[in-house]
């Protein structure tokens, strides 16, 4: 089973001319001429194509790194450092002067696969946050090219973006959203460190599954990151690679949700970890006074990831937290300017209906920046239809959550993802207890209730 593969890139032109698109062409020495782009954009949108129904967006999405040939090793199957090494290849290791153009996420293609499955991007979806859905589509990437700067190829994209989806063309225009995320299928990878070849979770090695990311040194001493590149040159017609979508994304409140491992972006102390927890999963007791702030601040807090099926003993006590004096010296020193915003956020909008939340097997949080929850839970009924695996399912859940601030610690999706579904287990009292184990701790009661739901949409997926 293929791998999906993510990575986010910056716009590098919201706004583009056609004249503007060919002299990048010209510079990738591409020789097709803008009429046949405008043709081939004609066939994909199925119309007519006038850049003026479009928003015509430039974006730099992927870039290669050169790797070579690591002396002495032998391919087929072998057993090394205490585990199972499958080597189809010898040139998996990357140049130290490429380890630049490994993305954030650890995954990497070799100049000679990105050349041979680029142009798979022509065709593609553009979507809003990975989700998938064909009637969700945004437009259309109607070109790709590939520039050669020498150390890396540079792949750069054509994005049409219907103008009729008013609100995400000004907010591309307008800079707001500023980042794109290309979305591929990859047939398998290879661990830059050892060679091995992965299919699926199940075949990957231990440098993969607990050390992407580390480095370590060759027989010349030379420093390399571990990593996983996608694919091989030697497959036909594109290298084991298909791009397959590319979509806007807002800035995550943590650097990169990624296949297997969710990598927060900042390592805090315990201590900080917990109080910023507290902070965030807590509602202000001066907001609960007030019914028509309290739901408002509980669409836009972690408390709408509620699960009637918690057991009762389970969970910390957050009201009696010995950071609650913590918590009122920051809530009283904002609490002015917070109830002034939100009352006046609500001067033109309906106080939600709570009995009108999702069914409870589905995830319920509203966005803090007034999304509607429908378009919240059909966004997040997609993600769950389109993700085949538990890895994908929980780090696309978690981009899409922190994009409506949903904010949970690393750790609690790490930890979901480690004890997979709720099903697994006797019941939800045994689930919560293999949670404390691998927590090192017992989770509060709002954390709790969202490993529940995190364990019962893995098992989804199973």
């Amino acid at each position: 089973m293929a791998f999906l593969k993510y990575a986010k890139a910056t716009v590098v032109s919201p706004h583009l001319s056609p004249k503007k698109w060919q002299k990048i062409r010209t510079a990738a020495k591409e020789t097709e001429v803008a009429t046949k782009v405008a043709l081939r954009a004609e066939e994909l949108l199925g119309k007519s194509f006038d850049p003026k129904d479009h928003l015509l967006t430039h974006a730099t999405i992927v870039c290669s790194v050169d790797v070579e040939d690591v002396p002495g090793v032998k391919v087929g199957s072998s057993h090394e450092d205490g585990q199972q090494v499958i080597r189809n290849y010898t040139d998996y290791r990357i140049k130290p002067d490429c380890d630049k153009f490994i993305n954030n996420n650890l995954d990497a293609w070799s100049r000679d696969v990105l050349m041979k499955s680029y142009k798979t991007f022509v065709g593609a979806h553009n979507f809003v946050e990975h989700v998938q859905i064909e009637n969700l589509s945004k437009g259309r990437i109607i070109d790709a090219v590939a520039r050669d700067i020498g150390d890396s190829v540079y792949i750069d994209i054509l994005i049409a973006t219907n103008r009729k989806h008013t609100d995400l063309v000004a907010a591309i225009e307008s800079g707001k959203m500023a980042a794109m995320s290309m979305g591929c299928s990859v047939d398998f990878t290879v661990c830059t460190k050892c060679g091995n070849v992965a299919a699926d979770e199940t075949e990957m090695c231990s440098h993969i599954k607990y050390q992407k990311g580390n480095t370590f040194f060759d027989d010349q001493a030379r420093q390399h990151r571990i990593a996983e590149l996608c694919g091989h040159h030697t497959l036909d017609p594109t290298g084991g690679v298909t791009f397959i979508e590319a979509s806007w994304v807002a800035t995550p409140a943590f650097a990169g949700a990624v296949m297997r491992n969710i990598v927060s972006p900042v390592e805090m102390s315990e201590s900080a970890r917990k109080q910023a927890q507290e902070v965030l999963s807590t509602l202000p007791k001066e907001w609960v006074d007030d019914d028509r702030l309290a739901k408002a601040a509980a669409s836009s807090l972690q408390a709408g990831w509620d699960d009637p099926d918690v057991p009762d003993e389970v969970g910390g006590d957050e009201e009696s937290s010995p950071l609650k004096e913590l918590e009122d010296k920051i809530v009283g020193k904002i609490l002015s300017k917070a109830r002034q915003r939100i009352e006046k956020d609500l001067e033109d909008a309906p106080v939600r209906d709570e009995s009108s939340m999702a069914p409870n097997d589905t995830l319920q949080r509203e966005s803090s920046r007034g999304a509607d929850k429908k378009n919240y839970l059909i966004g997040l009924q997609a993600i769950l239809d389109t993700s085949t695996k538990p890895a994908d399912l929980i780090n696309r859940v978690a981009t899409y959550n922190n994009h409506h601030n949903i904010l949970f610690h690393v750790e609690i999706y790490r930890t979901a993802l480690k004890l997979g579904s709720t099903a697994k287990y006797d019941n939800l009292t045994g689930y919560l207890s293999a949670c404390t184990r691998a927590l090192g701790r017992k989770p509060s009661l709002t954390e709790a209730k969202a490993l529940i739901r995190l364990g019962k949409l893995i098992s989804h997926t199973d």
